[in-house]
Protein backbone atom coordinates (compact mmCIF):
# COMPACT_ATOMS: atom_id res chain seq x y z
CA UNK A 1 0.00 0.00 0.00
CA UNK A 2 1.32 3.38 -0.64
CA UNK A 3 0.90 6.48 1.56
CA UNK A 4 -1.09 8.39 -0.61
CA UNK A 5 -3.31 5.05 -0.92
CA UNK A 6 -2.85 5.28 3.48
CA UNK A 7 -3.70 8.59 3.90
CA UNK A 8 -6.73 8.40 1.68
CA UNK A 9 -8.16 5.25 3.93
CA UNK A 10 -7.35 7.74 7.00
CA UNK A 11 -9.19 10.81 5.72
CA UNK A 12 -12.31 8.43 5.22
CA UNK A 13 -11.99 6.37 8.26
CA UNK A 14 -11.71 9.56 10.59
CA UNK A 15 -14.80 10.53 8.95
CA UNK A 16 -16.25 7.43 9.92
CA UNK A 17 -15.16 7.57 13.24
CA UNK A 18 -16.29 11.29 13.75
CA UNK A 19 -20.34 10.42 12.28
CA UNK A 20 -20.17 6.88 14.38
CA UNK A 21 -20.01 9.09 17.96
CA UNK A 22 -23.50 10.47 17.20
CA UNK A 23 -24.83 7.70 18.41
CA UNK A 24 -23.26 8.31 21.61
CA UNK A 25 -25.77 7.69 24.22
CA UNK A 26 -28.50 5.78 22.53
CA UNK A 27 -26.78 2.67 21.37
CA UNK A 28 -25.19 1.31 24.52
CA UNK A 29 -24.28 -2.00 24.60
CA UNK A 30 -23.96 -1.95 21.35
CA UNK A 31 -20.49 0.16 20.10
CA UNK A 32 -20.07 3.30 18.24
CA UNK A 33 -20.32 2.45 14.35
CA UNK A 34 -19.95 4.71 11.23
CA UNK A 35 -19.62 4.35 8.11
CA UNK A 36 -18.75 5.86 4.81
CA UNK A 37 -19.41 4.70 0.94
CA UNK A 38 -16.70 6.07 -1.61
CA UNK A 39 -16.57 5.61 -5.20
CA UNK A 40 -14.15 7.55 -7.55
CA UNK A 41 -12.76 9.36 -4.81
CA UNK A 42 -15.88 10.83 -3.59
CA UNK A 43 -17.97 10.22 -0.42
CA UNK A 44 -21.34 8.81 -1.99
CA UNK A 45 -23.44 8.13 1.02
CA UNK A 46 -22.15 7.44 5.22
CA UNK A 47 -24.36 6.24 8.13
CA UNK A 48 -23.97 5.70 11.58
CA UNK A 49 -25.49 3.21 14.39
CA UNK A 50 -28.62 5.64 15.36
CA UNK A 51 -30.02 3.54 18.16
CA UNK A 52 -29.90 0.11 20.41
CA UNK A 53 -32.10 -2.48 18.35
CA UNK A 54 -31.89 -0.22 14.87
CA UNK A 55 -30.25 -0.54 12.03
CA UNK A 56 -26.42 -0.80 11.36
CA UNK A 57 -24.40 2.36 10.35
CA UNK A 58 -23.67 0.14 7.10
CA UNK A 59 -27.03 -0.25 6.38
CA UNK A 60 -28.11 2.90 6.68
CA UNK A 61 -25.11 3.90 4.81
CA UNK A 62 -26.32 1.58 1.88
CA UNK A 63 -30.03 3.02 2.13
CA UNK A 64 -28.53 6.00 0.64
CA UNK A 65 -26.55 5.53 -2.47
CA UNK A 66 -26.09 3.22 -5.48
CA UNK A 67 -22.59 1.61 -3.67
CA UNK A 68 -21.70 -0.80 -6.85
CA UNK A 69 -17.85 -0.55 -7.15
CA UNK A 70 -17.46 1.56 -4.50
CA UNK A 71 -15.28 1.19 -1.45
CA UNK A 72 -16.87 0.57 2.23
CA UNK A 73 -14.80 2.47 5.15
CA UNK A 74 -16.26 1.53 8.36
CA UNK A 75 -15.31 1.59 12.35
CA UNK A 76 -16.04 -1.98 13.57
CA UNK A 77 -16.37 -5.57 11.51
CA UNK A 78 -19.66 -5.75 10.03
CA UNK A 79 -21.70 -8.32 11.40
CA UNK A 80 -22.22 -11.63 10.51
CA UNK A 81 -24.77 -12.87 12.25
CA UNK A 82 -28.43 -12.59 13.34
CA UNK A 83 -29.48 -10.24 16.01
CA UNK A 84 -31.69 -7.59 16.63
CA UNK A 85 -30.84 -6.83 13.00
CA UNK A 86 -29.87 -9.53 9.81
CA UNK A 87 -26.11 -9.69 8.92
CA UNK A 88 -24.42 -6.63 7.78
CA UNK A 89 -22.10 -8.83 5.58
CA UNK A 90 -25.44 -9.70 3.99
CA UNK A 91 -26.36 -6.40 2.25
CA UNK A 92 -23.22 -5.64 2.19
CA UNK A 93 -22.08 -8.79 -0.46
CA UNK A 94 -25.33 -7.75 -2.57
CA UNK A 95 -25.03 -4.09 -2.66
CA UNK A 96 -21.65 -4.65 -5.24
CA UNK A 97 -19.46 -3.10 -2.85
CA UNK A 98 -15.86 -4.10 -3.83
CA UNK A 99 -13.80 -3.57 -0.61
CA UNK A 100 -14.63 -2.88 3.32
CA UNK A 101 -11.62 -1.00 4.66
CA UNK A 102 -12.18 -1.58 8.74
CA UNK A 103 -10.65 0.31 11.83
CA UNK A 104 -11.16 -2.84 14.26
CA UNK A 105 -12.29 -6.34 14.27
CA UNK A 106 -15.07 -6.91 16.35
CA UNK A 107 -13.94 -8.44 19.79
CA UNK A 108 -18.00 -10.00 20.57
CA UNK A 109 -16.79 -13.59 20.65
CA UNK A 110 -19.56 -14.52 17.96
CA UNK A 111 -18.15 -12.09 15.79
CA UNK A 112 -14.82 -11.57 16.16
CA UNK A 113 -13.75 -12.19 12.44
CA UNK A 114 -16.45 -14.31 10.80
CA UNK A 115 -17.16 -11.26 9.28
CA UNK A 116 -14.32 -11.11 7.41
CA UNK A 117 -14.18 -14.02 6.58
CA UNK A 118 -17.64 -13.95 4.80
CA UNK A 119 -16.63 -10.60 2.88
CA UNK A 120 -13.48 -11.77 1.40
CA UNK A 121 -15.15 -15.29 0.89
CA UNK A 122 -17.28 -13.28 -1.77
CA UNK A 123 -14.48 -11.61 -3.04
CA UNK A 124 -14.28 -8.85 -1.30
CA UNK A 125 -11.16 -6.90 -0.51
CA UNK A 126 -10.93 -6.38 3.59
CA UNK A 127 -8.01 -4.16 4.89
CA UNK A 128 -8.63 -3.99 8.71
CA UNK A 129 -7.11 -2.31 11.79
CA UNK A 130 -6.95 1.64 9.87
CA UNK A 131 -6.77 3.84 13.02
CA UNK A 132 -7.49 0.64 14.83
CA UNK A 133 -6.53 2.94 18.44
CA UNK A 134 -8.99 5.64 17.81
CA UNK A 135 -11.64 3.28 17.06
CA UNK A 136 -10.79 0.89 20.20
CA UNK A 137 -11.04 4.41 22.05
CA UNK A 138 -14.43 5.56 21.07
CA UNK A 139 -15.89 1.70 21.53
CA UNK A 140 -13.53 1.38 24.89
CA UNK A 141 -17.20 0.84 26.98
CA UNK A 142 -18.56 -1.57 24.85
CA UNK A 143 -15.36 -3.70 24.71
CA UNK A 144 -15.60 -2.89 28.60
CA UNK A 145 -19.19 -4.23 28.70
CA UNK A 146 -17.80 -7.54 26.47
CA UNK A 147 -15.35 -8.35 28.69
CA UNK A 148 -17.88 -7.85 31.85
CA UNK A 149 -20.27 -10.24 30.13
CA UNK A 150 -17.92 -12.98 29.84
Amino acid sequence: MNMKTCNNHEIYMRHALEISLKGQGYVYPNPLVGAVIVRDGHIISEGYHERFGGAHAEINALRNCDSNGGTMYVTLEPCSHYGKTPPCVDAIIKSGIIKVVCAMEDPNPIESGAGFKKLMDSGIIVINGILEKEAKTINAEYINFLSIKK
